[in-house]
């Protein structure tokens, strides 16, 4: 009587306990995996200050407690304003000779190329900091120092070893402003940081705030929006400017405590030296042809217009195609596709929703390729034609951010050229529109299965060793050794996947879904592979035992990415055991190839050739025609000679026209 009378309720029990296994077919997992760096750390030194400490611990940040500090005073320093020639000197005359000077400069740009400078400031004691304007331009402005004047106080002041926060720009001023010779930075406070923990925020105010509790005078507190800092009066400014270079000091002091020998001889060898070899590369650019990426960008245009007639045609009606939520209506309403599930914001149509769609309508076709013609257009061909335009030389400057990764990789930005595509015709026509200079070759040298030599060098894996040593192709070998000789061709490609797979955490879903198997078959591979290679999985998983025990990882020239192992929940520490594993290969590869970078940089004859990009892996070169087959192999040999591995290093040659030319 009782399950009649609750029927319903009955099936609805039924109902709510049943799992559903079919929820996520629609969603593409993928899009949403978590950032390598967790958001939260971002704005860590926000939740230090409120005392919000525990999501931190959560996100796996390491930091400082200010529990029981009180707020430093703001005036913990005199800031002085030197308004004339015969006061700098003496200033500079009082400075000890073994002093060291912490260094900044004020300009009307953070474009540091065509920044113009409006004043310096510097520090050689915890007692005072020296403002020195040079061009502030508003009505009433006090004596200032002349250009000559400052030139000649900065080259004294160059001869002291000199410390600053992201010292790159302020010598890229001095350079472009001065044409001053540089010395090698003493210390850089920004990259000092970065090798103590790359995962805090290395900005001045931030460090500020979470070392010695102090609160920097903002910028845009200083300097009215839509002006620059040559119109900001000398008062405030010597106030700004001075305690930057004091604060820089303060916290160059600060870290000497902090740094091993290890990361202190990272920091002098390779770090600081870096800084000039990043300015010499910024400072070449690279060519791009102009008419070419005209051209392409009227064939963009037009092709974006067919397709856009195509899809109205398909839809039998005009919408904004870019707009996801009347797309979705679209497709799922008036053309009756199957739709995901919908949400409140509309029907998801993300690349992975189009994809399994493909098939079900011709316009999904059209939209996917409009999509991808679209963003080549708005993200690459016309900033890419807009920047060469700009240049008298029709070149284009990147800005390459030394610490702008936790593995210790460069990356790039205004514009991006390490992310150039490749995968797409077009994507990979956008390279033939970067050219060399009349007269002049482009050059690639790549360091071939760097991260492999790495494992076979860390791991000592007989196989691994004896495969490099012999020269023989490892991709090949690997196949034979799970697939047998006679599979070996056909599952090259597999092998490959396995071989690199593994350095960056790769599960057997990943790698089913890569290589196109299912997830069983893709779990026998690569328990096939590890019995192969014994000694490659003891290894891996010595990485991850090691960075548990000492809450840190270590690269081949000993830089440190520290984890919070303690306070990290079973996803985080899971996230931590792949992200340990990619840094101990990826770093020391960027060891390497940052090592040979600065060799070039002391090296090279810039009459002949110069060094214009780093894509990882590869380096590419101008280098004049008549001397380009000579520097090849030169270039390829300090590579390949640059560290001595337990398994040789080897790169590969390329030379070219155009950047779309090299192999």
């Amino acid at each position: 009587k009782l399950l009649i009378e609750s029927k319903e309720s009955a099936f609805l029990s039924q109902k709510l306990a049943t799992l559903y296994h079919n929820l996520c077919d629609d969603y593409d997992l993928q899009s949403f995996s978590f950032p390598q760096t967790n958001p939260i750390l971002k704005i860590a030194d926000e939740l230090i200050s409120y005392d919000m400490t525990a999501i931190l611990k959560r996100a796996g940040a390491t930091y400082e407690s200010n529990k029981s500090s009180s707020p430093k005073p703001k005036e913990a320093f005199e800031a002085v304003l030197v308004q004339d020639n015969d006061t700098l000197e003496h200033i500079i005359d009082t400075i000890p000779s073994e002093s060291v000077v912490a260094f900044d400069t004020e300009t009307t740009s953070l474009e540091s190329r065509t920044a113009k400078i409006v004043g310096f400031s510097f520090a050689f004691d915890e007692q005072k900091a020296y403002y020195v304007p040079i061009a502030h331009h508003y009505l009433g402005v006090g004596d200032q120092i002349t250009h000559e004047e400052a030139k000649n106080a900065l080259k004294r002041l160059l001869s002291f070893p000199i410390v600053g926060q992201n010292l790159k720009y302020d010598y890229k001023i001095l350079k472009h402003n001065f044409d001053l010779q540089l010395p090698t930075p003493h210390g850089d406070t920004m990259i000092i940081s970065w090798l103590l923990d790359s995962s805090l925020s290395a900005g001045l105010d931030n460090m500020a705030k979470r070392y010695f509790q102090y609160e920097m005078v903002k910028f845009k507190d200083v300097v009215k929006k839509g002006e620059d800092f040559g119109s900001v009066d000398l008062d405030s400014a010597t106030r700004y400017a001075a305690e930057d270079a004091w604060m820089t000091l303060k916290l160059y002091r600060f870290f000497q405590d902090k740094l091993d020998p290890t990361l202190t001889k990272e920091a002098q060898e390779v770090e600081y030296p870096f800084i000039q070899t990043l300015i010499e590369m910024e400072d070449a650019g690279i060519k791009v042809d102009v008419p070419f990426f005209e051209q392409l960008l009227d064939r963009a245009n037009h092709t974006i217009e067919t397709l856009t007639q195509s899809i109205y045609e398909l839809a039998e009606g005009e919408f904004n195609i870019n707009s996801t939520q009347q797309l979705g209506k679209i497709l799922f309403e008036k053309l009756g596709l199957k739709a995901s599930k919908k949400t409140k914001t509309g029907y998801s149509t993300n690349e992975k929703v189009l994809h399994d769609l493909y098939d079900e309508h011709p316009i999904i076709p059209k939209i996917l390729e409009y999509r991808e013609i679209y963003k080549l257009r708005s993200t690459y061909i016309k900033p890419l034609l807009d920047l060469g335009k700009k240049d008298a030389h029709h070149r284009i400057y990147t800005q390459f951010l030394q610490t702008g990764t936790t593995t210790g990789r460069l990356s790039s930005k205004n514009p991006n050229l390490q992310n150039i595509p490749v995968r797409t015709e077009l994507g990979r026509e956008i390279r033939q529109g970067f050219i060399a200079q009349e007269g002049y070759k482009l050059l690639s040298i790549d360091y071939s299965q760097i991260e492999l030599r790495l494992l076979a060098h860390f791991s000592k894996d007989h196989t691994l060793l004896e495969a490099f040593v012999s020269d023989a192709d490892i991709h090949l070998q690997t196949a034979a050794k799970i697939f047998g000789e006679d599979r070996a061709q056909e599952m090259r490609s597999v092998a490959k996947s396995i071989n690199f797979g593994l350095l960056y955490g790769m599960g057997s879903r990943k790698l089913a879904q890569t290589i196109g198997v299912s997830t069983a078959e893709a779990k026998q591979y690569i328990e096939s592979y590890f019995a192969t290679f014994p000694t490659v999985k003891s290894y891996l998983e010595s990485i991850k035992e090691s960075a548990k025990r000492e809450n840190a990882v270590y690269t081949l020239l000993g830089r440190r990415r520290v984890f919070d192992w303690e306070s990290a929940n079973a996803f985080e520490k899971s996230g931590f055991e792949r992200e340990a594993v990619n840094t101990k290969f990826q770093g020391s590869a960027a060891d390497l190839i940052k090592l040979a970078m600065n060799k070039f940089e002391e090296e090279i004859n810039t009459d002949k050739a110069r060094m214009l990009l780093q894509i990882h892996d590869e380096l590419i070169f101008e280098v004049k025609e008549e001397a380009v087959e000579n520097f090849s192999q030169w270039a390829k040999d300090l590579m390949e000679s640059i560290y001595t591995l337990e398994v040789p290093l080897k790169c590969s040659v390329s030379i070219g026209n155009n950047w779309g030319e090299l192999k």
